[in-house]
């Protein structure tokens, strides 16, 4: 099966919906006062390419799937039409949050920067959790904006958010796959996009995936940029180059830091 297609992306979630998990948002993960023992939410970063990612939103909803999309506040990400429609679908909506590598590294800015965006995003749809885009390509780890003096800013009372998936939730006891650098659970090509997971995952290939989603059990967290999804051979095969040289660009950047 080819993967990274809307087609393999389906036959994964028809897996997940076969088995016992319950399928969740981190919403509502983040609302339990004493977490399930097994489920599944779906996370989606969206870091581009706004048509694809409701593309994708409509195709969970036809599956009765509920997911929570990160929306960046940059233009070519930020289009109002588009995350409305997402949520009136039944999805969350998030802010994937970059603000202390666009602000080179003030905290002071990056917080006033996050609590413009927030609010911008805030006038069109309900938000209730963030998590920080990775930016590979900076020398800035935006998680690094909530630490002062070796001391965390509470940011939950502060935003009234029920949270930051990064850091408001304990991962040691779920299993985390991601297709960051178009491949699963590999840390190779992935900078930031990781947690502290006790689980480890050997999956290499779509066929993997499949084995493992047959029976799943336990805690998963399925990352998902939407951007790197493809509905028809062209697609694939142009975000398969862009992927590829996205991947060396990682390689050069961190190997010069």
């Amino acid at each position: 099966m080819r993967d990274f297609t809307h087609q393999a992306y389906k036959t994964y979630l028809d897996l997940i919906k076969k088995s016992s998990l319950k399928i969740i948002t981190f919403n509502e993960l983040l609302s339990f006062s004493v977490l399930p023992d097994n489920f599944f939410i779906i996370r989606h970063d969206v870091d581009r390419k706004p048509m694809k990612t409701l593309s994708m939103a409509n195709l969970e909803f036809e599956m009765g799937i509920k997911s929570t999309y990160y929306f960046r506040s940059k233009s070519h990400v930020f289009q109002p039409e588009i995350i409305v429609s997402i949520q009136r679908l039944g999805h969350d909506i998030g802010y994937h949050y970059e603000c202390l590598s666009d602000s080179q590294g003030n905290i002071e800015k990056a917080i006033e920067d996050f609590e413009r965006n927030l609010k911008m995003l805030r006038s069109i749809c309900d938000v209730k959790t963030v998590s920080m885009h990775g930016r590979p390509l900076s020398r800035y780890n935006n998680l690094n904006m909530w630490d002062v003096n070796g001391t965390r800013k509470l940011i939950k009372d502060k935003f009234g958010l029920l949270g930051e998936i990064s850091l408001d939730i304990d991962y040691s006891d779920i299993a985390y796959l991601n297709d960051t650098g178009r491949n699963w659970t590999s840390t190779k090509n992935n900078v930031r996009d990781h947690v502290n997971s006790n689980i480890s995952l050997n999956i290499h290939s779509s066929d993997e995936l499949v084995n493992y989603l047959s029976n799943p059990n336990g805690k998963i967290v399925f990352q998902i940029h939407p951007e790197r999804w493809s509905e028809n051979k062209i697609q694939w095969h142009i975000q398969w180059l862009i992927d590829g040289f996205t991947n060396i660009a990682k390689i050069i950047f961190n190997n010069n830091k």
